[in-house]
């Protein structure tokens, strides 16, 4: 323990310095699960929404199409009556008249009907959208939270660093 040249160098007390802990990462992986089931929701309800989205544009077109249906038969019928009236048309004709006229008012009956099916599944098709909508909803609200826990932790982490 002399100094100096050639003398041996003085020993030195080892000082004790606690090995860094390994930063927990497991909410990191939570969140990156997280996100990848919430795009995974946002697909789903984008596909939802499309659906639907067809689904409304099928039901207006069978809605068109039974009203033009409907409108046609009516047509017809005042068309066969006001030619009976006129006396153009012989009581056969007047008869094969009625029967289309019958035909085609039950032709719009079945129309009106499958549009009224198509109607039910469109809205059931709306419910699923809206759901779908609700699970991203919540889903993002979770990972806003779990986002917002994460930086406390950090900041908390850092601050007791800080005072060590």
């Amino acid at each position: 323990m002399r100094g100096g040249f050639g003398a041996r160098p003085a020993r030195r007390e080892v000082i004790d310095v606690p090995e860094p802990r390994r930063p927990d990462r497991r909410l990191d992986q939570l969140l990156h699960v997280r996100k990848q089931r919430l795009s995974r929701l946002e697909r789903e309800r984008n596909e939802a929404r499309a659906q639907w989205r067809a689904l409304r544009a099928e039901l207006t077109r069978q809605k068109q199409a039974a009203r033009q249906a409907k409108l046609r038969a009516h047509e017809e019928w005042l068309a066969a009556r006001s030619s009976f009236f006129s006396m153009s048309l012989t009581n056969a004709e007047f008869s094969r008249a009625k029967t289309i006229y019958e035909k085609m008012k039950i032709q719009a009956d079945v129309m009106h009907i499958e549009c009224r099916a198509h109607a039910a599944r469109c809205r059931a098709s709306g419910v699923e959208f809206f759901l779908a909508r609700r699970r991203v909803t919540d889903a993002n609200k979770q990972q806003e939270k779990l986002g917002v826990l994460r930086d406390e932790m950090k900041a908390a982490l850092l601050a007791q660093n800080a005072e060590a």
